[in-house]
């Protein structure tokens, strides 16, 4: 019933979230192999010997071309007009990314570097030109199935339950990693040695191959962000900056991910036993690798759960926490002959309370939502932008620690013989015939790299006590995003029907739940007390399960009840805004502006300055944000005016369905697309030029937009009856004509039955 069409009060058909998972576990697969320059990278550095020094310079190169590349892709995925949606469009790439992996694999490089005095050197350079435009291309790739998850519905719960579904589904792509690489090593490699060219074209080869399977995510899904179809304003490079850089949010989730040089100092060890110290064969570290990762399943499974009953916040901290005692319990066993079944144990339970995947997306969402509640703006492409360009900086400096710490335990970064913890290792004697390498440096190192992972997971649980957005205030701001499209597209005949119910159902239940007092919530015991009624007859087991929900059922509504107060009071704020003395100045200096009109707004701009800084500071973050964004649109009238005798010295005359038109134009020739293309791009320069313009005065519309609808809000949710009446008979129809048609394939298959049966008996 609901493959193709959503569950009630849904958005997204369990069709496009098995998709999504297909299109995802095949990612996940086939962008395995990446060329990179890394200490320790296995391939660069390992395998085509390249030293610390050389993969240092090379990450720093590669850092400095990701700063002239990352504006360009904020500004791509913030800007970028497509009839295939904000980020479905880049699943598209998917082919040329696999061939472009298929190059980069089979490109000489062993012979290139072994081809004389400065062979290494042309080498290197063959590997970052294939490297950038491989990883380039890949990148967009993973951006587009990644992020898909964060617009395919605005309902809080149903993106979560879709994120633990996906999770479940792409993690198969991990399991199968697990055991095929391991397995690999065996097969085309000698004494487990798999620093070689050899295993990785015949290993990484067919993997990359199974990049279009990512096709389906694009074939089989779609986007449904919140936002006013009116809407026409776009946020400015640089106010895109400023307005994630205020979101404390997104340090908080920085900050746990810069970090990681630290906590992940750990995260060869497992490794490092397997092929330097031999502790097990690579086929059963294959299978044990796989065991110990599907734990994380049962954690990705009940993430919904987890989320709604404790928070995102308490997880993370529990998560972080439980992380210092599993990498300090590594010092109890790894040097003993219990490293392989301690190895496995902690990786297992490590493993299983990690729901990163969910949890961490579910935040990555929270925030984009918690931008968009405070500044009316969708802001996506800045966020990976300065996360690069701060991350890069710190990833400068950090990068130099963990080599720092290698060369003061002994290994260069040249001679990986001092990692060996046996000489000549023959893999056909038993461990205690082999001959121990005396300058063996493995064990030492890891001893420091423990502790330094030890510091850092505990470094790394502090930022998450500053993590304020609760799962009620998730969905409180979702519901007055909602209210606020519903307002500014109140005037506009293409609003969108479910943005609209849902609009009215926020507004109708605040109203309903102001003026409610908070219940006591019934103790667990009631279960307890249900579950011990007697069971012996089936009157007795019937009546012991209902009273079991009943249970449960009065412990739910009483949590929903009070979650239903909190966000009443919170919407409500939201709509009485204006009765506030902030929000009364507020208006006073919107209407100042917009009384001006487009075309004089700026005429007044340096009383609208002084205005906008006599605005009241208020102890509210809400208030406190909209003062700083008032005197920001303040100063940006006098650019304003500026541009105003520049570009329009005979008056503004901009058509705002110009750029519809251009968008709607037919591409079915080669002449028509040219003609098309050409002009969307002029379309799109007037645009830009008028919403750069007119950005201080269309932020006043908006604003007193926002008084205006507050103030009628009966008239706003007038036609909620009628729209909800027209869907429910479209959706019975649509139900009716798909139960019909599923009699009649009943049907046809009975007939075909049949017919076979009596062609049988002939």
């Amino acid at each position: 019933m609901y493959w193709r069409q959503p569950r009630p009060g849904e958005y997204v058909p369990y069709r496009e979230v098995v998709m999504l998972s297909i299109g995802w576990m095949a990612l996940l697969m086939s962008i395995s192999w990446t060329i990179g320059f890394g200490v320790g990278n296995q391939f660069t550095g390992m395998t085509l010997k390249m030293n610390n020094t050389q993969l240092l310079v090379m990450s720093y190169v590669c850092t400095g071309i990701g700063y002239l590349t990352t504006p360009l892709n904020a500004w791509i995925i913030d800007n970028l007009r497509s009839t295939d949606g904000k980020y479905r469009v880049y699943i598209k790439l998917a082919l040329p990314s696999m061939i472009l992996t298929v190059v980069s694999l089979w490109l000489p490089y062993e012979r290139v570097r072994d081809s004389g005095r400065y062979g290494i050197y042309f080498m290197i350079a063959m590997l970052f030109v294939v490297g950038q435009v491989q990883g380039y291309v890949q990148g967009w790739v993973n951006t587009g199935v990644t992020n898909m998850v964060h617009v395919m519905t605005p309902n809080t719960q149903e993106r979560t339950k879709i994120m633990a579904i996906t999770s479940i589904i792409y993690s198969m792509g991990y399991t199968i990693s697990n055991i095929y690489f391991p397995l690999m090593v065996d097969v085309l490699c000698e004494n487990g040695d798999k620093y070689n060219m050899r295993y990785f074209r015949g290993t990484y080869t067919p993997v990359a191959l199974l990049m279009p399977i990512v096709m389906v995510a694009y074939f089989g899904t779609r986007e449904r962000l919140v936002l006013p179809k009116s809407r026409i304003t776009r946020m400015s490079f640089s106010n895109s900056m400023r307005a994630v850089a205020g979101n404390k949010i997104f340090w908080i989730k920085c900050a746990d991910g810069w970090n990681d040089f630290l906590e992940g100092a750990k995260g060869n060890i497992w490794d490092w036993m397997v092929y330097r110290a031999h502790i097990m064969k690579s086929t059963t570290y294959g299978v044990l690798n796989t065991i110990s990762y599907n734990a994380n399943f049962w954690g990705m499974l009940l993430s919904p759960w987890f989320i709604k009953r404790f928070g995102k916040r308490t997880i993370k901290i529990f998560k972080n926490t439980v992380q210092i005692f599993l990498i300090a319990s590594y010092f109890l066993f790894y040097k003993t002959r219990f490293a392989a079944i301690g190895l496995f144990i902690v990786y297992t339970i490590d493993r299983f309370v990690d729901t990163g995947n969910v949890i961490d997306s579910a935040i990555e969402s929270d925030m984009r939502d918690n931008q968009q509640y405070l500044i009316g703006e969708r802001i996506d492409g800045a966020f990976g932008f300065i996360q690069s360009y701060a991350g890069g900086v710190i990833g400068a400096v950090t990068g130099l620690f963990i080599p720092w710490v290698y060369r003061k335990k002994g290994f260069d970064g040249n001679d990986y013989s001092v990692l060996d913890v046996y000489k000549d290792y023959d893999e056909t004697k038993p461990l205690s015939q082999q001959v121990k390498n005396p300058g063996c440096v493995l064990y030492s190192l890891m001893d420091t790299l423990l502790k330094i992972s030890i510091f850092g997971a505990a470094v790394d649980v502090l930022p998450w006590f500053a993590y304020d957005i609760s799962e009620t205030g998730q969905k409180s701001m979702i519901r007055v995003i909602r209210i606020r499209t519903i307002v500014e597209d109140r005037n506009n005949p293409a609003r969108d029907e479910a943005s609209y119910i849902e609009g009215c159902e926020a507004i109708m239940k605040a109203r309903k739940y102001i003026d409610e007092e908070k219940v006591e919530v019934p103790h667990h015991s009631i279960i307890s007390e249900a579950r011990a009624l007697p069971a012996k007859t089936p009157e007795e087991k019937q009546a012991r399960i209902e009273a079991i929900k009943a249970a449960k059922q009065a412990i739910e509504d009483a949590r929903t009840h009070n979650e239903e107060i909190e966000i009443a009071h919170f919407v409500m704020r939201e709509l009485n805004r204006f009765e506030t003395p902030f929000g009364k100045k507020q208006y006073e200096l919107c209407r100042m502006i917009v009384d001006g009109g487009e075309e004089h707004f700026h005429d007044k701009a340096e009383e609208i300055k002084e205005f906008a800084h006599s605005l009241p500071e208020s102890d509210i973050k809400e208030e406190r944000t909209w003062r700083k964004q008032e005197i920001k649109n303040a100063k940006q009238i006098e650019h304003s005016r500026t541009l105003c005798s520049q570009y329009y010295p005979d008056g503004v005359d901009y058509d705002p369905e110009k750029a519809e038109r251009a968008f709607e134009m037919p591409d079915d020739t080669r002449e028509n697309a040219k003609l098309r293309r050409r002009a969307m791009k002029q379309a799109n320069a007037e645009q830009n030029m008028y919403t750069t313009y007119a950005a201080p005065y269309l932020a006043a519309v908006r604003t007193l937009d926002l008084y205006n609808g507050y103030n009628d809000l009966d008239s706003l949710i007038a036609d909620y009856d009628k729209t909800v009446s027209e869907r429910k008979a479209r959706h019975d129809a649509e139900r009716a004509e798909q139960e019909r048609l599923a009699e009649e394939r009943r049907i046809d298959r009975e007939r075909y039955e049949a017919q076979k049966k009596m062609k049988k008996r002939k």
